[in-house]
C-alpha cells in the first residue's frame, strides 16, 4: 500500500491505483492523512469539510465515508494478500473517543517518509555532513508532486492543517537551496526550486534563491526575467517593492556584467518567426485538452500520422517548388470515423507527442459539428476564439466575414502552429479556418469523410475503425490491471466484443468493472447478454455488438438520484454545464449535486473539464435523452427546464448588476421556481469572468431553448442582461441576433416596454457596425415606444444612445441637443445616477469641442450627483473627465489629483480596464510636465493591464512608452 498527499491525493496497492471515492470522502482521507497518528474529533472533521454551514446530516455523512475508507485500507490484506499477511506496517483507520485516528508509516505514506528523511538530514553530522544533508533533503523534496492534497475542494485545501504541510515543504526547499549555495551545487536544486517558486510566487526568500541559482548556473537572462516578474507581482498584488534580499541578488547579477545578460533597459527579444512589421504575438497558446493516462493501442495509426507529418515538417521550406504538385501552405490531417471510435482521443494524444515541434503554440476547439441540439460553432466564432488566443484584442476583430478571415490569415501567416479542429461537420466547416505558414499543421476530426477537404485542399485522411482485439484487451488491462484480466481472459474478450471494441464503450465498461474490484469479470460479462439493440448512432458497426447494453449496464449501477441527474443533463443545450446549473435542473442543493456529478465522472458517464464544469459526450447525451423520454413525465421535464432557465436569467442579471450596480433598465424578474440555484458573483472581476465563460457557449443557446418553450419573459431578461457585455466584447453580430429574438418575443407577448429596449439595443449595435440608417431607424422606434409608454428613463437612455452616435460622427452640437433632452427626463424620473451620467457625458462632449473650461462645471456637477447616489463607477468616470479637462488647461496638479482619486475608486471596484485608462491619463500629465520617469512608470502599469486584457489600447500605450524611453536614452548635448 502506498498513499500520497504531497500533491494529488492517490493510493496504490501493488501496481494498481485505487478509486478513492467522491470528493467529500477524499477530503476526509486527506485530512486524516495529514494528521496521521493524531486523533481528529468529529467536530473538527465537520468544521474542515463544511465550514460554518454544515448540513444536518453531516455526522452521518462522515460515518459513511469513514467506513468506506476503513474498507479501502483493510482491502490490502485478506483476499488480496492472504489471511496471514503481516499487519505491522498497515495503514489503518481507528475509531477513538469522539473521532478518528489514521495510523500510517513512512513505508505507506509519502508525508511520513518526507518527515523521516528531513529528520535524518537534520541529525547528520561529521565530515561531509553538508553534502549528505543536501542529498537527504533532495530525496525528501522529490516526494512532492504539488500543493498538499491537490484536487480536493479549494475551500478545504486552504484549511490550516493543509497549509501547515505546504509550509513544511517550503521550509525544506529553502534549507536545501541554502545548502546547495554553500556547496556551489545550485544546478542540482533548480528542478525543485522552479515548481516551489511557482507555488509560492510572493515568497521573496524563495524567489531570491531561484534568481540566484539561475544566475549561478550561467542563466543570467532567465534570472533577470524571474526577478522582474516577482517585482511586478509584488507591486501589483501587494503594492510593495522587492525587499533587501531580492534587491541584493539583483544587484549582484548586474555587477557581474556577464555577456548576454538581459539588462532592464534592453528590449525583449522578438517572438520566434515574427518580423518587425508583424502584429505582436505575446501569447503562446497551449489549448490542447489533457492527454489520457490510460491511452492504449492505435500503434498503426500513430505510426501513420508520424509518417504523414514527419519531424522536419516544422522546418522544411520550398526551395524549389514542384509546379505540378505544389506543397500546400498548411499541412492537413483528417481523422474520420464513426461516433465513439476514439477520434478525439487519438488526435489529442498524438498532438501532445508532437506539440514541441510547433514553437508558436497549439490551438484547439470542439466545433460541435454533430451536436444533437444543432448548435455548431460557426467558423466566425472559431476565428474570433483563435484570434483572441493569438493576442488580438476583441475590439480589433472586424465584424465582416471577409475582413475577419483576412485578419486571421495575416495573424497566423508568420507563425508555426498546431491547430486541432475537433468534431467538424464537413469540409466547409473547416476551410475558413485554414491558416498559417509552411510548417503549420491543422488536425481535423469528423464523422464525415471530408472528401472535399481531401480532394481540393490536400488533406491526408486517416480512417479510424474499432480497435483490434489485442488493443481492445489492452484498453481494459490499462483500466483493470493485469492481475485481474490475466485471471479471466475469456471474460475480457467477451466484454470487449459487447463493446464493439469501441474506445468510448470500453472506457465506460472498464470504469464500471473497476468500481467492483472483487467481482468476477465473467459475472460482469454475463450482464451484457440479452440487452436491447444498439444505439442508432452505431448502426454501421458489427450488428452483434451491443453498445447500448454497455451504457445500460453502467446506468443501472447508478443510485436513483445519480441516474436522475444523468437523465436531466440531456436537457442542457450547451457543451459545458456548471454544477450550479445541474443543481437547478435537478432541484437539489449544490453540495449534494457535486456528489452526484462526481459519481457520474467516476462511472465515465460524464467528464470533468475543470472544477465544477462538466461535459457530456454527445452519444451519452443521446442515450440520456432516450431514457428521459421514457422515464420522466413531460411536466417534470418542463419544470426542470424552467428551473435551469431561471438559474441562467437570475445569475446573468446578478452578474450584469454587479458590473453596473446602478443600472435602471431592468423590469421585474420572472418568479423563481423552488429548487433553483442562483449564483451571485461576489465582485466585478468574477461577474465578468462568469459572463465571459457562459456567453457564447451557453447563454445564446439558452435563449433559443427559452424560445422553444415559449418563455418570452426569460428571453427579454437575458437580452437585457447580456447587452452590455456583448458590446464590451465587440460581439455585435451576436448582439443583433439576440436582440432580434428579444424583439420577436416582446411583440409575441405584447410587451411594448421590452420591445423598446430591444429596439434601443439593436440601434446601438447597428451603429457599432457602421450601419447608420438601421441604427437610426431602431433608435427612433425605441424613442417612440418609450414616449408612448410615458417611460422617461427609457426616453433618456435612447437620447444618450443617439448622442453617442452623433459624437462618433463628429456632430457634437447634435449630441449636446440629445443630452439637453435626456437631462429633464432623468429629473422627472427622479434618477440621480442618470443625471450624473448625462452631466459627465456633456462634459466629455465639451472636451471634444475643446471647450475645456465649460467642461469643468459639468464634470464637477456629475461628481456631486454620483456621490450623492452612491454611484462609485460614475463618480470615478466624472473624476477622470474632470482631470482630463484640467490637463488640457495646463493645470497639471489639479489633473493629477482628480486622476488619483479616480484610480483609487477603479481599483476598489476591480475594474482593470478603466484603471489602465486612468493610468494612461496620469502618464500623459506627467509627460506634459516633463516628468518622463513618472510617465513611463504609469504607462508600464497600464500596459501590463491592457496586455493581460488583450485590449487594442495596448498598442497606443506601447508607442507612447517607446517614445518616452527613446527620448530618455538620447545622449545629453555637450
Amino acid at each position: 500500500m502506498w498513499l500520497t498527499v504531497m500533491g494529488p491525493l492517490r493510493a496504490w496497492h501493488d501496481d494498481e491505483e485505487l478509486d478513492l471515492g467522491p470528493a467529500k470522502r477524499q477530503a476526509l482521507l486527506a485530512l486524516l492523512l495529514v494528521r496521521s497518528g493524531q486523533p481528529t474529533s468529529l467536530s473538527t472533521i465537520i468544521d474542515v469539510l463544511w465550514g460554518d454551514a454544515p448540513p444536518s446530516s453531516a455526522a452521518n455523512v462522515v460515518y459513511r465515508h469513514a467506513a468506506a475508507i476503513r474498507r479501502l485500507l483493510e482491502s490490502q490484506f485478506g483476499t488480496r494478500s492472504g489471511a496471514g499477511a503481516d499487519r505491522s506496517s498497515a495503514t489503518r483507520l481507528v475509531r477513538v473517543s469522539g473521532g478518528y485516528r489514521l495510523d500510517a508509516f513512512p513505508t505507506t505514506l509519502d508525508l511520513l517518509r518526507f518527515r523521516e528523511l528531513r529528520e535524518a538530514a537534520e541529525e547528520t553530522a561529521g565530515p561531509g555532513a553538508t553534502t549528505e544533508r543536501l542529498r537527504l533533503l533532495s530525496r525528501a523534496l522529490g516526494l512532492s508532486r504539488g500543493p498538499t492534497a491537490a484536487g480536493i475542494p479549494p475551500h478545504i485545501a486552504q484549511h490550516p492543517y493543509f497549509v501547515a504541510v505546504d509550509s513544511e515543504y517550503l521550509a525544506a526547499v529553502k534549507d536545501a537551496a541554502a545548502l546547495a549555495t554553500t556547496l556551489g551545487e545550485q544546478a542540482s536544486i533548480l528542478d525543485i526550486l522552479h515548481p516551489a517558486a511557482a507555488q509560492h510566487p510572493l515568497d521573496e526568500v524563495l524567489q531570491a534563491h531561484l534568481v540566484q541559482s539561475l544566475a549561478s548556473t550561467g542563466r543570467q537572462a532567465e534570472a533577470l526575467q524571474a526577478y522582474h516578474q516577482v517585482r511586478t507581482r509584488l507591486d501589483e498584488q501587494l503594492g510593495i517593492a522587492p525587499g533587501p534580499e531580492l534587491q541584493s541578488v539583483y544587484q549582484e547579477i548586474l555587477r557581474r556584467d556577464t555577456p548576454g545578460a538581459l539588462h532592464p533597459a534592453a528590449a525583449p527579444p522578438k517572438p520566434p518567426h515574427q518580423h518587425a512589421d508583424q502584429r505582436p504575438h505575446p501569447v503562446r497558446p497551449a489549448q490542447l485538452p489533457p492527454d489520457l493516462t490510460v491511452f492504449a493501442g492505435r500503434t498503426a495509426e500513430l505510426a501513420r500520422l508520424d509518417e504523414l507529418f514527419p519531424a522536419d515538417l516544422a522546418t522544411e521550406t520550398d526551395t524549389a517548388p514542384d509546379r505540378a504538385h505544389p506543397r500546400p501552405t498548411v499541412a492537413i490531417g483528417a481523422i474520420v470515423g464513426m461516433a465513439g471510435v476514439g477520434k478525439t482521443t487519438l488526435a489529442v494524444h498524438w498532438a501532445h507527442r508532437v506539440a514541441h515541434r510547433f514553437p508558436d503554440g497549439q490551438l484547439y476547439l470542439n466545433m460541435r459539428g454533430f451536436d444533437p441540439g444543432g448548435a455548431q460553432v460557426t467558423p466566425s466564432e472559431a476565428r474570433r476564439t483563435f484570434l483572441t488566443a493569438l493576442g488580438v484584442p476583441a475590439r480589433d476583430i472586424p465584424p465582416g466575414q471577409d475582413a475577419q478571415l483576412g485578419l486571421y490569415r495575416s495573424t497566423a501567416a508568420g507563425l508555426r502552429l498546431l491547430i486541432v479542429l475537433d468534431n467538424v461537420a464537413d469540409s466547409d466547416h473547416v476551410r475558413p479556418l485554414l491558416a498559417g505558414a509552411p510548417g503549420t499543421l491543422v488536425l481535423v476530426t469528423s464523422r464525415d469523410r471530408l472528401s472535399g477537404l481531401v480532394a481540393t485542399d490536400g488533406a491526408h485522411p486517416l480512417m479510424l475503425t474499432e480497435l483490434n482485439p489485442d488493443e481492445a484487451r489492452q484498453a481494459l488491462v490499462r483500466r483493470l490491471g493485469t492481475r485481474r484480466t490475466d485471471a479471466e481472459p475469456a471474460a475480457v474478450d467477451e466484454i470487449a466484443a459487447h463493446c464493439a471494441r469501441l474506445p468510448l464503450a470500453l472506457a465506460i465498461a472498464g470504469a464500471q468493472a473497476a468500481l467492483f474490484p472483487d467481482r468476477r469479470l465473467t459475472s460482469i460479462a454475463s450482464e451484457f447478454r440479452g440487452r436491447p439493440a444498439a444505439l442508432d448512432a452505431f448502426t454501421d458497426t458489427d450488428p452483434n455488438a451491443d453498445i447500448r447494453s454497455v451504457f445500460s449496464w453502467s446506468y443501472r449501477k447508478l443510485a436513483p438520484a445519480t441516474a436522475r441527474m444523468f437523465r436531466l443533463l440531456a436537457l442542457h443545450p450547451g457543451p459545458v454545464i456548471a454544477a450550479s446549473t445541474a443543481a437547478s435542473l435537478a432541484g437539489t442543493a449544490l453540495e449534494p449535486t457535486r456528489e452526484l456529478l462526481s459519481e457520474l465522472v467516476r462511472a465515465h458517464l460524464l467528464t470533468e473539464q475543470a472544477p465544477d464544469l462538466y461535459v457530456l459526450h454527445d452519444l451519452l447525451g443521446a442515450y440520456a435523452r432516450e431514457l428521459l423520454r421514457t422515464t420522466d413525465p413531460d411536466d417534470r421535464r418542463e419544470l426542470s427546464v424552467q428551473r435551469m432557465l431561471d438559474h441562467y436569467v437570475h445569475t446573468a442579471l446578478a452578474a450584469a448588476t454587479r458590473l453596473a450596480p446602478h443600472r435602471t433598465e431592468a423590469w421585474p424578474l420572472p418568479p423563481l421556481q423552488p429548487g433553483t440555484t442562483v449564483q451571485t458573483p461576489p465582485d466585478h472581476e468574477r461577474a465578468a469572468d462568469w459572463l465571459d465563460q457562459q456567453l457564447l457557449p451557453v447563454l445564446l443557446q439558452v435563449v433559443d431553448q427559452a424560445a422553444t418553450h415559449g418563455l418570452h419573459a426569460h428571453i427579454c431578461q437575458l437580452g437585457l442582461a447580456l447587452e452590455r457585455h456583448l458590446d464590451r466584447l465587440a460581439h455585435w453580430e451576436q448582439q443583433l441576433a439576440l436582440q432580434r429574438i428579444c424583439l420577436l418575443s416582446a411583440e409575441t407577448q405584447g410587451d411594448p416596454s421590452a420591445a423598446a429596449h430591444a429596439h434601443r439595443a439593436l440601434g446601438f449595435a447597428h451603429g457599432r457596425l457602421g450601419q447608420h440608417d438601421e441604427a437610426r431607424t431602431h433608435l427612433l422606434r425605441a424613442l417612440g415606444l418609450f414616449t408612448a409608454a410615458d417611460d422617461p428613463r427609457g426616453q433618456a437612455a435612447t437620447h444618450r444612445s443617439l448622442a453617442f452616435r452623433a459624437n462618433a460622427a463628429g456632430r457634437h452640437d447634435q449630441a449636446l441637443d440629445h443630452y439637453d433632452r435626456a437631462l429633464p427626463l432623468y429629473r422627472r424620473a427622479g434618477d440621480t445616477v442618470g443625471q450624473g451620467s448625462v452631466f459627465n457625458e456633456i462634459g466629455w462632449t465639451l472636451i471634444l469641442k475643446s471647450d475645456h473650461r465649460a467642461a469643468l462645471d459639468h464634470c464637477a456637477r456629475a461628481i456631486e450627483l454620483c456621490n450623492s447616489a452612491g454611484d462609485l463607477s460614475g463618480e470615478a468616470a466624472a473624476l477622470d473627465s474632470l482631470g482630463y479637462a484640467h490637463h488640457h488647461l495646463g493645470e497639471y496638479d489639479h489633473a493629477l489629483k482628480h486622476y488619483q482619486r479616480a484610480l483609487t475608486v477603479y481599483r476598489e471596484l476591480k475594474d482593470r480596464y478603466l484603471e489602465a485608462d486612468v493610468l494612461v491619463h496620469i502618464g500623459q500629465a506627467h509627460s506634459a510636465r516633463g516628468e518622463s520617469d513618472l510617465a513611463a512608470r504609469s504607462w508600464e502599469r497600464a500596459l501590463r493591464i491592457l496586455d493581460t486584457l488583450r485590449h487594442p489600447d495596448a498598442s497606443l500605450v506601447r508607442r507612447q512608452l517607446d517614445e518616452v524611453r527613446a527620448i530618455a536614452s538620447r545622449p545629453a548635448p555637450h
